[in-house]
């Protein structure tokens, strides 16, 4: 047994939990979230009604001067559950505390107006209770401890659960059937795949695998003594018909020369093993000049004459299964030069450049003389297949307003 294999069931069980987790997380995100609004809305309710139960009492306190009652007052305030923090600042002037001042600045603070006993309108001082954050997060963080555990408890029993049914009607039935296959020779190759599954109502996809193994059975006896022939047959029809799609696929019909779907999976390949080898790689942007002229005067069959010729020209100065060529399209043709160094590439641009030069003879008899304008760059490390292409047109391009028949580079 492979080293890389996991059984389906582990992997199942692992999706169910991870899923499990993180679905138990984002339920207790809003959970928490709902909670923390819960118990500070309580919280705030609590302190509403303590404050409006206390504020009687010091109302009556403040007005007879008896700071002693006052005190004990804020202590009970300041002792209920979630209040951090009491202050009360008498008109007079004076000021009581209770409880941890240096929450006052980091945590909600609730202020309460401290009216007259005798019901006079101006107010006799203001309370401020600060609440305890620390006490909501406590609120929060234990419901949320055991919502968790509860949630995680029944993940655990649930997944316990799934991983033995797709132990016993997956995993197991799976392994018979690979133990089958595995058993199989040619003289045991019609013993029958007999599964223990016990009987049931319905099939299943275990169940179409197991007659899927009855189906080739059947079907490679009957065939078995042609077997051979029909393999090796059908074998050279493919590759016959591969190698054609390939050459579709790769070559341009008209010229033989490869095409752009083949520089874009062969260009950037090239520049990866120039990259690692460090050595240069150097590319030749060609365009036949007045190629449209010559298919408005001559046709468009004399315009595929220069391209064919043009084409095997070019092939004739390039090194065998080293260089290549592609038709770019139109009358333009990339030329891909490996281990080509910026100086030895201008000079096979100047060999390109005068082979096409040359006088063509068209099918007719007459002569025609066609030439051609290049540009040659060289891959730069770390240049992408576009810019480095860019790059070669813009020189093509100085070569033809420099007056054409030129090389730039």
């Amino acid at each position: 047994m492979s080293r890389n294999f996991r059984p389906l069931a582990h992997a199942l069980i692992r999706r169910i939990a991870l899923l499990a987790v993180g679905c138990a997380l984002l339920f207790s995100a809003v959970q928490g979230i709902w909670l923390y609004r819960s118990v500070q809305q309580q919280l705030l309710g609590n302190i509403q009604y303590l404050a409006s139960s206390n504020i009687p009492l010091l109302s009556v306190s403040l007005w007879d001067i008896e700071p002693e009652a006052v005190r004990r007052q804020l202590s009970v305030i300041v002792a209920r559950p979630g209040v951090a923090f009491a202050r009360i600042n008498v008109v007079t002037g004076q000021m009581f505390e209770a409880g941890d001042s240096s929450t006052l600045y980091n945590n909600r603070v609730t202020r309460f107006v401290i009216p007259m006993p005798n019901g006079s309108s101006k107010p006799l001082g203001e309370l401020l209770i600060v609440q305890r954050e620390a006490y909501i997060y406590q609120q929060v963080a234990s419901s949320l401890i055991g919502m968790l555990l509860g949630y995680l408890l029944l993940t655990v029993l649930i997944c316990g659960l799934v991983a033995y049914v797709l132990r016993r009607d997956l995993e197991r039935p799976m392994r018979e059937i690979a133990a089958f296959a595995g058993r199989l020779t040619p003289q045991s190759l019609t013993d029958p795949l007999r599964l223990q599954r016990g009987r049931r109502e319905v099939h299943d996809e275990i169940d179409l695998v197991a007659g899927g193994f009855v189906t080739l059975q059947n079907a490679l006896t009957e065939h078995i003594d042609s077997l051979d022939q029909q393999v090796e047959e059908r074998t050279q029809q493919l590759e016959t018909a591969l190698g054609e799609i390939r050459a579709l696929l790769t070559h341009d019909a008209l010229t033989g020369c490869y095409n752009r779907a083949f520089l874009a999976e062969r260009l950037p390949q090239e520049m990866t093993r120039a990259q690692r080898s460090g050595q240069p790689l150097a590319l030749v942007f060609c365009d036949i000049d007045h190629f449209k002229q010559i298919n408005d005067e001559y046709g468009h069959l004399v315009g595929d004459e220069v391209l064919t010729a043009a084409a095997s020209r070019l092939l004739s100065q390039l090194r065998s299964d080293i260089d290549w060529v592609v038709r770019f399209g139109g009358e333009e043709f990339v030329i891909v030069l490996p281990d080509t160094g910026h100086d030895a590439a201008q000079q096979v641009a100047e060999r390109l450049r005068d082979a096409i030069a040359t006088s063509l003879r068209l099918q007719d008899g007459r002569r025609l003389q066609i030439t051609a304008s290049l540009g040659v760059a060289l891959w730069q490390a770390g240049e992408g297949m576009e810019p480095w292409l860019k790059r070669a047109d813009a020189l093509l391009y100085q070569a033809k307003m420099r007056g054409r028949n030129q090389v730039a580079a």
